[in-house]
């Protein structure tokens, strides 16, 4: 799934820790911490210090692949060298060398570290950094164009292990407000624009109606349920199945469940199946739990034709809690498990 897609790999050697990359030129540079690869998705501010992160790296050696800015000595803080480096980064790229367009070991790679960088700053600090990057790419429309489809690539897409709507929204701000795109481009992110700000993280989730196997339709704003799992689901889908497995064997999502009761629903899984198919969906009912799990489908599409949710993909997931109000958007079983580990 995730083929297209650049990465860094890390290595030890000795105490020492080494960058490698996932191409076979080696470049320069940077900020990595030995965690998961998926960045932040929300606009929650990283108040940690750099240098109180977990196995914080800050790795930076000269390569003319990818020219990078020098780090003033009197810099000494590790998190203010990845702020430094987040407004400077791309202060000797040039945005005139559209030859660097057809060169990704150069220009994707590049674009890859950076956002690593981003991800181990505050939020406003990284959303300064993207708009001050985009605007000297205007120097460039060719250039400009170019860094906006990886943008999409990274942080929007379905499939990206590194999507970032809040990051992303900045990303379309500067894009749009250039007068520099095409009219296909335009319209495209004007719709992601659009789409994007519907039931962001710390909003209250749209409301919809469902209607129940027996025919019952209920409303998703009236489900009793201290947490709930929304999750868009259809007949024939192996990642759904994946994920219908790693709910029944999570140890902690269990315990969670283990807490409902007659009186009290502590978390709940609504699934909701989108499509015309009514029929293909009832044969997958025997199939998917019932027990602390609730399905339901959309009888009129009005979730599809009215656009309620941004349903790039299936299997979709959001995590809500009683009130409704999103907690984790697009999101995995394994963060949903990582909130609950937080919150005990």
């Amino acid at each position: 799934m995730f083929n297209n897609y650049l990465y860094f790999t890390i290595s030890r050697k000795g105490t020492i820790m080494e960058l490698n990359r996932s191409l076979p030129i080696l470049f320069s540079i940077f900020i990595l911490a030995l965690s998961s690869c998926g960045l932040y998705r929300s606009s929650k501010v990283n108040t940690k210090a750099f240098d109180e992160l977990e196995n914080p790296i800050l790795v930076q050696s000269a390569n003319s692949a990818f020219p990078m800015p020098d780090i003033p000595e009197s810099i000494k803080d590790g998190q203010e060298h990845a702020i430094y480096l987040s407004k400077h980064y791309w202060d000797k790229f040039s945005f005139n060398d559209t030859s660097l367009i057809s060169k990704p070991e150069i220009t994707e790679q590049g674009f890859v570290d950076y956002i690593h960088i981003l991800n181990y700053i505050p939020f406003n600090n990284a959303r300064r950094s993207v708009r001050i990057m985009l605007y000297k790419a205007r120097e460039n429309p060719t250039m400009l164009a170019h860094l906006g489809s990886l943008f999409q690539k990274y942080y929007y897409d379905a499939n990206s292990p590194f999507r970032n709507e809040e990051l992303y929204i900045p990303v379309l701000e500067s894009l749009l407000s250039s007068q520099l795109l095409s009219e296909t481009d335009y319209e495209k992110y004007d719709f992601q624009k659009e789409m994007i700000h519907k039931n962001r993280i710390g909003t209250k989730a749209a409301d919809f109606v469902y209607t129940l196997p027996n025919g019952t339709w209920k409303r998703m704003h009236a489900y009793k349920s201290d947490y709930l799992i929304l999750l868009f689901i259809k007949p024939e889908c192996k990642v759904c199945e994946e994920i219908k497995n790693e709910i029944e064997n999570s140890k902690m999502l269990n315990e969670v469940f283990s807490r409902n009761s007659f009186n009290r629903s502590m978390l709940t899984v609504l699934t909701i199946y989108p499509d015309a198919d009514v029929e293909q969906w009832r044969k997958l009912l025997p199939q998917i739990p019932q027990k602390n799990w609730v399905h339901g489908y959309d009888k009129d599409m009005t979730i599809t034709h009215k656009r309620v949710y941004d349903i790039k993909t299936i299997p979709t997931m959001y995590f809500l809690n009683r009130n409704k109000k999103i907690l984790l958007k697009d999101t995995s079983v394994e963060e949903i498990e990582s909130y609950f580990m937080k919150s005990d």
